[in-house]
């Protein structure tokens, strides 16, 4: 089976301090929760493997099968605004590396529901990434 890696590195919104013991979900495309991580002192998970399509498929010009995995990682951590990231693609022997910056809860993003959307954005796509007003409100994981 194919597999590549991801670590999530945490720290606070302007990425200056590492967020220790924030709580990292990692769901696959089917909904499923495959990770349940911590982060250590430095903001950093440890290196989860994930299933990720051969990258020999993504060679012949005649496939119809994308090269990677699709995965969503929802981040929390007391103190924070939740953070939640769809689209995060994972390849086959390749190891990568996803910073999330959580804000501090406040008067006005403590709503006590409220999450950071982040979509990252398919290959190709000519959108922008969308990041939805605080206190958006999402109810997956």
């Amino acid at each position: 089976m194919s597999k590549g890696t991801l670590q999530i590195k945490v720290t606070t919104a302007d990425g200056r301090l590492p967020v220790s013991d924030a709580n990292v979900r990692v769901r696959d495309a089917m909904g499923g929760v495959v990770y349940t991580l911590t982060t250590d002192a430095n903001g950093l998970t440890t290196v989860a493997s994930l299933f990720a399509p051969s990258k020999e498929l993504s060679l012949s010009p005649h496939t119809s099968h994308l090269s990677y995995s699709s995965y969503e990682i929802l981040v929390t951590h007391s103190g924070y605004v939740p953070q939640f990231v769809r689209g995060v693609r994972v390849f086959d022997g390749v190891g990568g590396l996803l910073p999330v910056d959580l804000s501090p809860r406040t008067a006005q993003t403590d709503l006590g529901n409220s999450v950071n959307v982040v979509d990252i954005p398919p290959p190709g796509a000519q959108e922008p990434i969308n990041f939805p007003p605080a206190g958006a409100v999402w109810g997956g994981f």
